[in-house]
């Protein structure tokens, strides 16, 4: 766990910063110099690539993590796989790409009553699924190497960097509105092109088409798995993407782009998830590769709880917080009625993150076909929850849907993970954590609020996470957070 939670700080780190960055994009640049009907576009744009991506990769992200240990076994014969899954990854574009003309009229016919701006961009939409397509394969790659620090960096910060860069350029008329959706998909190019060099430059990567090095009898596995994966993975995307185009198109870019900023600001709770499923799922790999189930247990234990931990502090934050952020944004008026999107996913994302890495563990055991099952059968539940509840709710009517999947899936992942491995990752301390999450809820409602919206912020954050931590550390819920409150207080002493 020890090289798990070392990684996954740094990781942290790098995804708060680019946190931050996407907060002033998203909280202040684009209310201030674009319109609603601008962010909901661009937004949809950009969703629009990552639902589609998936379906272009067929599942080989997946399966470059599960298959990298077996398969790569010195320099050679890792430089033959990641080109092998490259090639595999560009034709899977290509049938995408065919599918998708053969039906590109009736997928556009769907957004023509409220969204129809989104047809002339339909090409760009090709285009930046293409490169999402290869990153993911990329980042797969380097997180089998454990290498996920510049990887994290690239997608976190630099991506988000160049979009503020770009929001400023449009408001001093140095682009247009064209061109700046169009150098949005430029700086995916940028960072699709830095992490392929940064790869070769590691020496991981190596243009060659000899494939001998690879273990002949195991490709047919691999390819059978991959198709197998692409219906879980494009389910998994298609649960997390479908509601912001369902708005789109059922309400329009304006109820998309609160939709959408509403929902970023939640995302803020799984950041800690997102960093240690990075290095805990090759780990949880090599574990069912040597079928050390009470390694992968231990993982799903420890994962779980500190996620709970960090998540319940993050939602706490988030939630006593917003009523001064909304201030603070430009039109914060027009995407105050956001309010309880943010809470109501962010109660979604909390629950997925208290059942840890239950997904992982499905994905690369011997019954990942029950996830894809599970997944392509709350694909269809949320599309059609979406259905009922987008035209009677609204945006909230979105949010329950996110959260209703959410929940779902990880209770029935939970039945069946102890189904077959008798191993859950819940205890006493589980319970606690809950119990403390709710006092340090209660005490904020019943706290003072004061009239500058940026000290209330700092105060109240403050306060919150001095008790909510001093709770933590006290019932020693998490060896792990109370081993790292140990560490922290060694290097203070000893740097004095």
């Amino acid at each position: 766990m020890g090289l798990v939670i070392r990684q996954s700080i740094y990781s942290s780190i790098i995804s708060y910063a680019g946190v931050l960055i996407g907060y002033v994009n998203l909280l202040y640049l684009y209310p201030k110099f674009l319109s609603t009907d601008q962010i909901g576009l661009f937004r949809t744009i950009q969703d629009a690539a990552i639902l589609f991506s998936p379906f272009a990769q067929f599942g080989l992200s997946q399966t470059i993590i599960r298959f990298y240990p077996q398969l790569a076994r010195d320099k050679k014969s890792s430089q033959g796989f990641i080109s092998f899954m490259s090639l595999l990854a560009l034709a899977g574009f290509a049938i995408f790409f065919l599918l998708f003309k053969i039906f590109e009229s009736s997928l556009l016919a769907y957004f023509q009553e409220n969204a129809a701006e989104i047809i002339q961009y339909a090409n760009l939409v090709l285009w930046l699924t293409l490169i999402l397509v290869m990153v993911a394969v990329m980042e797969a790659f380097s997180r089998s190497l454990l290498k996920t620090v510049v990887p994290n960096l690239l997608r976190e910060v630099m991506a988000r960097l160049f979009l503020s860069v770009l929001v400023l350029l449009y408001f001093t008329k140095t682009i247009s509105f064209d061109q700046f959706i169009i150098g949005s998909v430029i700086s995916y190019l940028i960072w699709l092109l830095i992490l392929l060099f940064y790869l070769w430059y590691q020496g991981e990567l190596s243009v060659q088409t000899n494939f001998k090095s690879l273990n002949q009898e195991r490709l047919p596995e691999l390819l059978k798995y991959s198709l197998l994966s692409f219906a879980g993975m494009a389910g998994l995307i298609l649960i997390g993407k479908i509601d912001s185009m369902m708005v789109s198109a059922m309400l329009g870019f304006s109820a998309n782009a609160i939709y959408t900023t509403a929902f970023y600001m939640a995302t803020v709770i799984e950041i800690p998830k997102r960093a240690l499923s990075q290095i805990a799922m090759p780990l949880i790999s090599r574990a069912f590769e040597k079928n050390d189930l009470e390694e992968v247990a231990s993982l799903y234990r420890k994962t779980s709880i500190n996620q709970f931990i960090i998540g319940s502090l993050l939602l706490i934050g988030v939630w006593i917080n917003l009523d001064s952020l909304f201030s603070l944004m430009p039109k914060g008026e027009v995407f105050f009625v956001g309010k309880w999107v943010v809470i109501i996913v962010g109660g979604g994302k909390l629950f997925d993150m208290l059942f840890g890495p239950s997904s992982e563990i499905i994905v690369l055991s011997k019954y990942f076909k029950f996830n894809i099952v599970l997944i392509l059968v709350l694909a269809v539940l949320i599309v059609v929850s979406n259905n009922l509840l987008i035209p009677r709710y609204g945006i909230e009517g979105a949010a329950w849907g996110a959260a209703f999947a959410l929940v779902s899936f990880n209770t029935i992942k939970y039945l069946f993970i102890y189904s077959k491995y008798k191993i859950q990752p819940f205890d006493s301390n589980t319970v606690k954590v809950f119990f403390i999450a709710a006092l340090v809820l209660a005490a904020n409602h019943f706290s003072y609020r004061g009239d500058s919206p940026v000290l209330d912020i700092i105060l109240r954050s403050g306060l919150t996470t001095l008790l909510f931590s001093s709770l933590i550390l006290i019932t020693k819920v998490s060896p792990e957070a109370n081993e790292l409150f140990r560490k922290g207080l060694r290097l203070l002493s000893n740097s004095r």
